[in-house]
């Protein structure tokens, strides 16, 4: 095209630096499809917990203290090992299973240091506690080494664990306690996932909204006093989804709605009749005030 003067020289650069870019974004695409290896790795990864928990399940009693901690212990720092090999192949699809290997390495870790805490004759309350702050300091470690969407998932579990144990250190297992526990660690991780100091973000969203919602319907779940709980989290996940256009908030948000609706009435009515009449009306006053806050907008009228 050049000698024929169609284009000129600058030109023919230019459209072979575009082909070079879209090449380079083709190869990247099929390069982060998931393949066979990465299959093999994630069976293998199975494979080998299942492992564990059967030597667990079935050989626990006939095991040494120093024994039970290494069945669980060997295997995560292996993982960790792994997860590590893995990531350094550089291809896309192994990467993602060294990542899988090191959520992996959280659990088996986490549980170690409650198997040791065990053996120590430490009162149960502290064992789930130290379990739990022991997967949590890992999985975050992890994260900050490399983030990736199973590290995140791997924090969210590790807070659950910690809330859990919280609650179990009344004398009686407390719901609030463990729930308002949860909430406020959930919370911090919205936070953190909207100022993009938690990432990957969308994961960070949704395992955030997750236990904000989990939470604040725990809390209630057998004091009426946290009840209202669930709700006001639901508006506030909802508020923030229409604020930041974030379809995760809206849907943790509406489901919270729909289980605290449920809960309620189902608690609060005499028979199971009452309770439909009540979800049916309920229901029916939700679709109606949307029709008719679609037929008025008063959003528009306000800013006409």
């Amino acid at each position: 095209w050049i000698t024929a003067s169609v284009i000129d020289e600058q030109v023919a650069m230019r459209i072979r630096a575009f082909e070079s870019v879209e090449a380079e974004r083709n190869r990247n695409v099929h390069d982060n499809r998931p393949g066979l290896l990465e299959a093999i790795a994630y069976l293998g990864i199975a494979v080998v917990a299942v492992g564990v928990l059967i030597m667990v399940t079935v050989s626990w009693e006939d095991l040494r203290d120093w024994a039970r901690v290494l069945v669980t212990a060997v295997p995560g720092v292996l993982a960790l090992v792994l997860g590590q090999a893995l990531r350094q192949t550089g291809r896309p699809g192994l990467v993602r299973g060294g990542h899988m290997a090191w959520l992996a390495a959280v659990a088996l870790l986490g549980g170690s240091v409650a198997i040791t805490g065990s053996n120590a004759d430490w009162n149960e309350e502290d064992i789930a506690l130290a379990g739990g702050l022991a997967a949590a300091f890992v999985a975050i470690v992890l994260w900050v080494f490399a983030a990736s969407h199973p590290q995140v998932v791997a924090i969210g579990a590790s807070m659950f664990a910690v809330a859990m144990a919280l609650g179990a250190r009344s004398d009686d297992f407390s719901n609030a306690v463990a729930g308002l526990s949860l909430v406020v660690l959930a919370t911090a991780g919205v936070v953190l996932a909207e100022r993009r100091a938690l990432v990957p973000t969308l994961t960070a969203r949704g395992v955030s909204a997750f236990g904000v919602g989990v939470g604040a319907f725990f809390a209630g779940f057998e004091s009426g006093a946290y009840e209202p709980l669930a709700f006001v989290a639901a508006a506030a996940l909802v508020a923030l989804s229409i604020r930041r256009s974030v379809l995760v908030y809206m849907l943790v948000g509406v489901a919270l709605v729909f289980v605290g609706l449920v809960s309620s009435i189902t608690r609060h009515a005499d028979d199971p009749t009452t309770a439909a009449a009540g979800l049916i009306v309920v229901g029916t006053l939700l679709v109606g005030a949307v029709l008719v806050l679609a037929r008025w907008q008063p959003w528009e009228r306000r800013t006409t």
